[in-house]
């Protein structure tokens, strides 16, 4: 019996140096890293390659033979259409393959209408006085609705649920730009850039994107686009338009196609395995590096 106990209290401190000091693992694998050459490139167009209404000094190329496109659909500011539709998708026909991102993608600007930049192009902007877009009550969130009284949009220019329901109303005009073939089926990104387009209140800029996501995923019965989105921006102004998100925000986690300015293939490879996604559950999918006058993009290469 002695005995039977002492082994008992053994192997019991034994369970318990066990736990104490657990079995040492190997290091973690680490990715292989990506051979620059042989990532095929993509390439994002918009306006610029063409005249649009508002005027341009040059025209700027197209990249030859892209792995994939993304196509910006607006000229330049929310609520307007691209005079380079046509241009731009004939081009996109081009695309070789090979990344694991769709040869056809769309982007969308995203911007406070109200800003002097944007009432210079846009001067009556399409703002909402109420919850409704196109016969369809937006289910504005909580933390924008709470900021109005009434609890919802009626029509203030720097109300938040307003935002809200500005940035929905503007993911279905995208969508339904006339000659964008297959609207459904594709991913729409949303920019958001150039900071004297935003306002200072970052919430009432998060809510035009928040908006503006919920617009592209909800699906076609509730009023939505029913399609996938993703985030388009670089660190700096992404930091200074939204900054922190609040909590519970749907633009955490979303795909992220990250621009890093003047470089070369190999920072943005670099870039796509290694950079901070702009939120904290971010996924970085694309990156956008500027070569000369041309936005050339990377992604993972297509699966085998």
């Amino acid at each position: 019996m002695l005995v039977a106990v002492v082994l008992l209290l053994l192997a019991v401190v034994g369970v318990q140096v066990a736990s104490a000091f657990p079995r040492a693992t190997g290091p973690r694998p680490t990715p292989t890293p990506l051979d620059a050459a042989a990532v095929p490139a993509g390439a994002d167009a918009s306006w610029p390659v063409c005249t649009p209404p508002h005027g341009s000094t040059r025209t700027m190329p197209l990249a030859t033979a892209p792995a994939f496109t993304i196509v910006g659909v607006n000229d330049g500011l929310p609520g307007t259409t691209s005079a380079c539709i046509a241009r731009e998708l004939a081009w996109a026909g081009t695309a070789t393959g090979g990344s694991s991102q769709p040869r056809l993608a769309y982007y969308v600007m995203a911007a406070d209408p109200w800003t002097k930049p944007q009432l210079r192009w846009v001067p009556h902007p399409a703002w909402p006085t109420s919850d409704l877009v196109d016969g369809t009550t937006v289910p504005v969130p909580r933390a924008f609705a709470e900021a109005t009284p009434g609890g919802g949009c009626a029509g203030a220019h720097g109300d938040p649920a307003c935002a809200y329901v500005y940035g929905w109303a503007m993911a279905r005009y995208a969508a339904s730009i006339p000659g964008l073939p297959s609207p459904r089926t594709h991913r729409f990104w949303i920019d958001v850039e150039a900071q004297d387009t935003w306002s200072d209140d970052q919430r009432f800029n998060q809510a035009v994107v928040e908006g503006m996501a919920a617009g592209f995923t909800a699906p076609v019965g509730r009023g939505g686009v029913g399609t996938r989105v993703g985030l388009y921006a670089d660190r700096t102004e992404w930091s200074s338009i939204i900054g922190r998100l609040r909590s519970g925000s749907p633009l955490d986690r979303l795909d992220e196609w990250v621009a890093i300015g003047p470089a070369g293939k190999r920072a943005a490879v670099d870039a796509l395995q290694h950079d901070r996604p702009l939120t904290p559950g971010g996924r970085i999918r694309i990156v956008q590096w500027l070569d000369g006058r041309i936005d050339r993009d990377v992604a993972l290469p297509a699966a085998r």
